[in-house]
């Protein structure tokens, strides 16, 4: 008989021999998912016999994250701002640090009836327009993703969640942005080149290096998006942009393409996780 706790036992000793972090917490989704039991069920019933026809799908699952696939990836979906957005190897998984983009839009636009223009540079999942509009019901937004792949998921989500009525979807780089906006939000890539070959494997080996290549100092897709910003961003407006280490004195260079440097925003972790913008105008 094979039950809950031994499946989980086996499948957490493959995890740790791999390296894998939260062996438990990941082994525990992908039961949820693959053999279609609760978590509820899993924690209250562990010596509940599982159905042996599903196995197959949940040893080939830990298999996987075992090679270090991100267990979104073996999924399909990850959560972001308590939704669900399809992901794929084609797309940067949605992350909580990126999470800080949408409390700072909530702290600057209290009112969820507010009738705001937004341009989203780098769309990727789609995770932040799609939060955003999904919030603001009066909202109208533009999104920017190069990558057709990419694209495609983006197009996805937009129609999972009911909001590509209010949306524009562009298959095209962020450079070609026009018109004018109340708000800019991205997150691009920002990790240095030299930097990529040191992480974690689930994210050099399963992400897309596109999506995550900031160049060779990390600031030159900011650049692009400060030219952006100065174009397209109203006077009254903000851009809150997601950052990382290799940009926390990016505020020094603002001032350079007729920007103001407002604030930096902090994560959970206490790190400078997101700069404010506006607009100096001519």
């Amino acid at each position: 008989m094979v039950t809950i706790s031994s499946l989980l036992r086996e499948a957490i000793k493959i995890l740790c021999d791999a390296n894998v972090d939260n062996p438990r917490f990941d082994a525990e989704v992908l039961m949820q998912y693959t053999l279609d039991i609760k978590l509820s069920t899993i924690i209250a019933n562990p010596n509940l016999s599982v159905c042996c026809n599903k196995l197959g799908i949940f040893w080939q699952a830990i298999r996987q994250r075992a090679n270090r696939v991100p267990v979104s990836q073996i999924i399909g979906k990850r959560e972001f701002w308590d939704m669900e957005f399809m992901v794929n190897s084609n797309v940067l998984d949605p992350r909580p640090e990126t999470e800080t983009i949408i409390s700072s839009v909530l702290k600057i636009y209290k009112n969820k009836n507010s009738r705001i223009n937004i341009a989203d540079l780098g769309a990727g999942t789609g995770c932040i327009i799609i939060t955003l509009l999904s919030h603001y019901n009066n909202a109208v937004g533009v999104a920017f993703e190069k990558s057709v792949e990419a694209y495609r998921v983006a197009y996805k989500n937009l129609k999972y969640h009911k909001v590509y009525n209010r949306t524009r979807l562009f298959l095209s780089s962020w450079i070609k942005c026009k018109g004018v906006f109340d708000l800019i939000v991205s997150n691009p890539p920002y990790v240095k080149r030299s930097k990529i070959a040191a992480l974690q494997p689930e994210v050099k080996l399963y992400e897309p290096f596109v999506a995550l290549d900031g160049g060779s100092i990390g600031i030159e897709n900011y650049i692009q998006i400060f030219q952006v910003i100065k174009r397209c961003l109203k006077k009254s407006g903000k851009a809150i942009l997601e950052i990382g280490e290799d940009q926390s004195q990016i505020h020094k260079i603002v001032p350079n393409y007729k920007l103001i440097f407002c604030s930096y925003v902090y994560d959970l972790c206490g790190k400078k996780r997101c700069i404010i913008l506006s607009n100096a105008g001519e």
